[in-house]
């Protein structure tokens, strides 16, 4: 592998890396909702039961980013394999 194919590889890798920390500040900055006005609605329960619209969506926020590390993962390791590298 010479060092222009390096090259590439390194710019994709930062790329993935910095539409990852976006996508995931993104999101961190959507819990903000729950302390403002315009997300009022969060502070209502779900229907008969006890959770509130904020934990529920806490808890979806959790279990996107633990699937959005996983994606990154999952390419991330394909990418590896390709060049022979292990």
């Amino acid at each position: 592998m010479n060092t222009e194919e390096k090259i590439k590889i390194v710019k994709r890798k930062t790329r993935q890396r910095l539409m990852f920390t976006a996508i995931t500040l993104m999101l961190y900055f959507s819990y903000v909702l729950s302390y403002t006005s315009m997300g009022s609605f969060l502070s209502h329960t779900l229907g008969e039961s006890h959770v509130s619209g904020s934990l529920a969506l806490y808890t979806a926020l959790i279990v996107v980013f633990i699937l959005i590390e996983l994606l990154f993962l999952y390419l991330n390791a394909d990418k590896k394999t390709q060049g022979g590298e292990k």
